[in-house]
């Protein structure tokens, strides 16, 4: 079936984390160490067991804007966002720079700045820290979409495709940034240390606008074609990011995969009946990476093949769960490193608390 004319596009998509890159084995060491500090000699079967959640997570390395040794003092919630203000306003300022050059744009042709993030926040925010820093125009329009978690982009892409339809020509630039390293917790509970194997630092950027928006520069990404959500709201108790005095504390209930996976199989049919498609018919898979178990659960529920959830995973070995901006890194990879050809579809899945399923469908 043709996408219609109107379907906004990805006109350009640029990934960026933190220059500080650990190994997942160097993070488990100076967790624990800050852990023995905190809580006095810790029982070896519990480091064991502590590792073993580490080795399992599926992550290789992670970035982080956190210096090692940080977290030898304590650190007030006011001292932590301080830190992510200071620090995501030049990540995301690269990030822009490089998506607006790499497809020909200026600051000047932004009509819509969208900044998705869950791990920080002030007043004034990062749109209008950056909106200056950029000198943009005093008739942009500014959204920011806060504490939503994982699936964060997915509001944030929703909200520059109704922007985009609603005037020809309109371009959105929307920005992931998420610092979740700034609010680890030294807990020894088997939640926290899930939570602490598996978040790290990363920003990422698409611009959106349709084919007359270009002026003859070429597209660098799919057509946005349909969206779907779903949220459970008698699951609410099982993810959460709740505010404290010392940072943000994740909670991950270890039933979110199988909860995930019970409603995955609807949800997915129903997103692509908006366009009278099966699975079959759906190339190319990404998968937000919350963890490699929810990956394979996933996976398993669709009946896709390893292959088709490659990206996921090596995302989530090379860069650990970066939050909202995770699936725009596994878009990326697509791209990338499987080249679609026209014509080809993808479906992109993100899970957040809620629980909360948001599915896109794409096509190149």
């Amino acid at each position: 079936m043709n996408t219609p004319l109107s379907s906004p596009s990805i006109l350009s998509l640029a990934t960026g984390v933190p220059a500080a890159r650990h190994s997942q084995q160097e993070i488990f060491g100076e967790f624990v160490d800050l852990l023995g500090r905190k809580l006095g000699k810790l029982d070896p079967r519990r480091v064991r067991a502590m590792q073993v959640i580490f080795d399992r997570a599926g992550v290789g390395f992670r970035h982080s804007i956190v210096q090692q040794g940080y977290f030898a003092n304590e650190r007030s919630t006011q001292t932590r966002n301080d830190l992510y203000m200071a620090e995501a306003v030049p990540l995301g300022e690269s990030i822009i720079r490089c998506g607006l050059a790499q497809a020909g744009y200026t600051p000047d042709d932004i009509d819509d700045l969208i900044v998705v993030s869950c791990t920080g926040f002030n007043i004034p925010g990062l749109d209008l820290l950056l909106a200056e820093r950029f000198g943009m125009r005093p008739d942009l329009r500014r959204t920011c979409v806060l504490g939503m978690g994982c699936y964060g982009a997915f509001p944030g892409l929703l909200r520059a495709t109704e922007a985009v339809l609603s005037r020809a020509g309109r371009r959105v630039l929307v920005l992931a940034i998420e610092l979740c390293s700034l609010h680890l917790q030294l807990e020894d509970t088997a939640e926290n240390v899930v939570s602490s194997a598996l978040f790290s630092d990363g920003a990422a950027m698409v611009l959106i606008g349709d084919d007359t928006a270009g002026e003859g520069r070429t597209v660098n990404g799919p057509r946005l074609v349909c969206s779907a959500t779903h949220c459970d709201y008698k699951t609410l108790k099982h993810m959460s990011f709740n505010v404290t005095d010392h940072g943000f504390q994740m909670y991950l209930s270890s039933y979110v995969p199988d909860l995930l996976a019970a409603q995955i199989d609807p949800f997915v049919d129903n997103l692509l009946a908006q366009q009278h498609l099966t699975r079959r018919e759906v190339r190319f898979w990404g998968i937000h990476p919350g963890s490699t178990k929810i990956v394979d659960y996933v996976q398993a529920k669709l009946g896709l093949s390893h292959e088709q959830v490659t990206c996921s995973h090596e995302v989530l070995y090379q860069y650990g769960n970066m939050s909202s901006a995770t699936i725009l890194f596994v878009l990326d990879h697509i791209q990338r490193c499987s080249q679609p050809s026209p014509g080809d579809y993808g479906v992109l899945l993100a899970f957040g608390p809620g629980l909360t399923m948001e599915g896109l469908l794409v096509r190149w």
